[in-house]
């Protein structure tokens, strides 16, 4: 019996032999999310609810949703978009999910492409066919003599010998497809085999050296390839908000298990003379093995060329196979000029730090990286977001109307220079949405920033807020639930979701959220006044009074 196979796009799908293709190329998958996009595409067109599909994928285990939403997110990224930009996979707001793909299925003869020939042997003669003729003759009046059949002389031996030579060649090339199709699958299936790289968290390199002013090279080395890998749609890659605290004497083993990765990148980073030289290591979080380890030198002249050598080699070492596009992103270099790169890298490792003072001087870092190099993309995006803390609750220091002009015009400026940057639309979203109060436009533009990066955690946060304030709570949560998928780990995030349940009036939800939050930072002062305000509204006076006194 033949296998059914899957057409959509520029991919096939083979469920009995666990492998997606896009065009020529095996797609590698982790074997939960194989089996959900298999669960879906089989229904292509149809509603799949959220419990069917844990029932289908997880039918012996008891597991959270989350998992259904992280390998949902996971197989996006690995599919991407179709032609006419909308995803494979659409969300069906608290109901589940449906593939809107046109699906073609048929019978397959094997991943390489070629489809079985059967030769039929011919039918018999049955006993209603003999007497056919004879009842058609006995309605005539004149009786046709039947046509003799063809008398067919032999095949010459000229014949006889092309025939023999073309049988030869079909059983030539039929060996030599199986021999191909056995050694692709084959090693499709020893890589199949092996745990995937599905998730990263980049930790914040070690700053190494008597040069204390080199401390914001680590942090600014860790920021730029994040910014580099993220968006690749094999691989999640944990944003720079989620690892910015973990700097210093840690263990990358339990801070990538609390970060719900299956790899973690560390590694140091040092001066010396004119040379600058990092060493980074990438670890599988299951069981400490060491994937890779490698070591860059370049003249302090050519930093920015490190982060062009080291995501090229992560891709390697990850397995992961690029789109033209994806080359590209991770080659481009984003200045030429290296002094230009160390302002801006100190400009965001003092806008992380996200203190009314550190904003300032952020704010002067991003000014003088863009007096260097005009052009200089990264340094207008710090700018704007800057310039949007500058003049945000929490780290005002600016009115907002002379904060959030100044933040729209370098926005403006990024999207100039580039037009695909997910940052600046987020960026420019948010100032219309706070600011503008251009409600429409604002979605707009958080619709932009993630079609061109669906990672972006700040846009989902971001766009959830706008959603709950239109009413819209169902969208809300999906983006919300997103943004937590993305960045487990992350204190705001976490207190975000209780708000959006606080807004939702889904109050126990709400609690059970806020405590999470407070869990990973028992001193967040705005997870605890969630959790007061989810008190109150449901008549526990007593616990809110305690979470006033927090917050007090």
């Amino acid at each position: 019996m033949q296998d059914t196979q899957y057409n959509f796009g520029p991919f096939r799908l083979y469920p009995t032999e666990h492998l997606l293709m896009r065009d020529t190329t095996p797609i590698l998958l982790a074997p939960k999310a194989y089996e959900l996009l298999v669960a879906l595409v089989s229904k292509h067109g149809h509603l799949v609810t959220r419990n069917e599909l844990m029932k289908t994928i997880w039918p012996d285990s008891y597991v959270e949703e989350i998992n259904l939403t992280v390998n949902i997110s996971l197989l996006r990224k690995t599919l991407g978009e179709q032609p006419d930009g909308r995803p494979y996979i659409t969300t069906v707001p608290k109901c589940g999910y449906r593939f809107d793909a046109n699906v073609v299925q048929n019978l397959a003869g094997g991943p390489n492409g070629v489809a079985s020939v059967v030769l039929l042997p011919v039918a018999e003669e049955t006993e209603e066919e003999e007497k056919q003729p004879a009842l058609i003759a006995a309605d005539t009046s004149i009786r046709e003599p039947a046509p003799s059949p063809p008398v067919l002389s032999p095949p010459s031996r000229r014949t006889r010998a092309w025939l023999v030579i073309f049988l030869v060649a079909v059983v030539a090339a039929s060996a030599l497809l199986t021999f191909i199709y056995r050694q692709r699958h084959t090693q499709a299936g020893s890589t199949a085999s092996r745990p995937q790289i599905r998730s990263l968290a980049i930790l914040p390199f070690s700053s190494l050296g008597p040069d204390k002013d080199a401390e914001y090279l680590g942090l600014g080395m860790t920021d730029a390839l994040i910014t580099r890998l993220n968006g690749l749609h094999q691989i999640v890659v944990r944003p720079i908000e989620a690892v910015r605290g973990l700097a210093g004497n840690l263990d990358p083993l339990v801070e990538a298990k609390k970060l719900g990765v299956d790899a973690v990148l560390d590694g140091t980073v040092q001066r010396l003379g004119n040379t600058t030289r990092v060493t980074a290591r990438l670890l599988r979080t299951s069981n400490g093995d060491v994937l890779a380890s490698n070591s860059f030198d370049e003249q302090n002249t050519n930093v920015f060329a490190l982060e062009d050598s080291i995501s090229q080699k992560l891709a390697q070492d990850l397995t992961l196979h690029l789109t033209p596009a994806e080359q590209e992103r991770l080659s481009r270099v984003r200045t030429e000029n290296s002094q230009a790169y160390d302002l801006y890298t100190k400009g965001r490792y003092y806008w992380n730090k996200r203190s009314v003072a550190s904003v300032q001087e952020s704010l002067e870092m991003f000014r003088q990286a863009i007096d260097v190099d005009p052009n200089y993309v990264a340094a207008y995006s710090g700018l704007a977001d800057a310039y949007i803390l500058a003049g945000s609750y929490g780290n005002s220091f600016l009115a907002p109307q002379v904060a959030m002009p100044k933040a729209k015009e370098a926005a403006e400026k990024v999207l100039a220079l580039d037009g695909a940057s997910s940052e600046a639309h987020t960026s420019l979203a948010y100032i219309k949405l706070t600011y503008d109060w251009d409600w429409a436009g604002a979605e707009a533009e958080f619709k932009r920033a993630l079609m061109l990066n669906p990672s972006y955690v700040i846009a989902r946060h971001w766009y959830s807020h706008e959603l709950a304030a239109e009413g819209r709570f169902a969208e809300s949560h999906q983006q919300s639930e997103a943004a937590l998928a993305l960045d487990p780990t992350d204190v705001l995030i976490n207190e975000h979701m209780a708000w959006h349940h606080l807004m939702a009036r889904e109050y126990d939800r709400a609690i059970s959220q806020a405590l999470k939050a407070i869990e990973l930072d028992p001193d967040f002062v705005q997870a605890h006044h969630v959790l007061g305000l989810a008190h109150l509204y449901t008549g526990r006076m007593s616990e809110a009074c305690v979470e006033r006194g927090a917050v007090a």
